[in-house]
């Protein structure tokens, strides 16, 4: 059995909006992250002995940066625009609200 909404749409039109351009702008932050790190060539990792240990920090540090970093990255760029786009859009709602 459906509920019938009884809240209003153009009550939460804003919240709704800014929310789904938040997500949107988050995700394509990630997803240019990921193309970044999956297309840009970066050089073969150090040559490593996996019973040294200075090695294999130098080895796991390698792959912090040239896999991890650039959708970390593009993640947080995408929260910081989205964070920005969802300001801008309660704002808008705000001037046409009260002007």
């Amino acid at each position: 059995m459906l509920v019938p909404m009884r809240t209003s749409w153009a009550r939460h039109r804003r919240h709704a909006v800014a929310n789904f351009l938040f997500r949107a702008a988050a995700f394509a932050g990630f997803v240019a992250g990921v193309l970044v790190a999956v297309f840009h060539r970066v050089g073969a990792p150090p040559p490593c002995d996996l019973q040294h240990a200075q090695c294999m920090t130098k080895l796991l540090r390698y792959e912090a940066v040239a896999h991890v970093l650039p959708p970390v990255a593009g993640l947080v760029a995408g929260l910081l625009l989205g964070a920005w786009l969802a300001r801008g859009v309660h704002r808008a709602y705000a001037r046409v609200n009260v002007g």
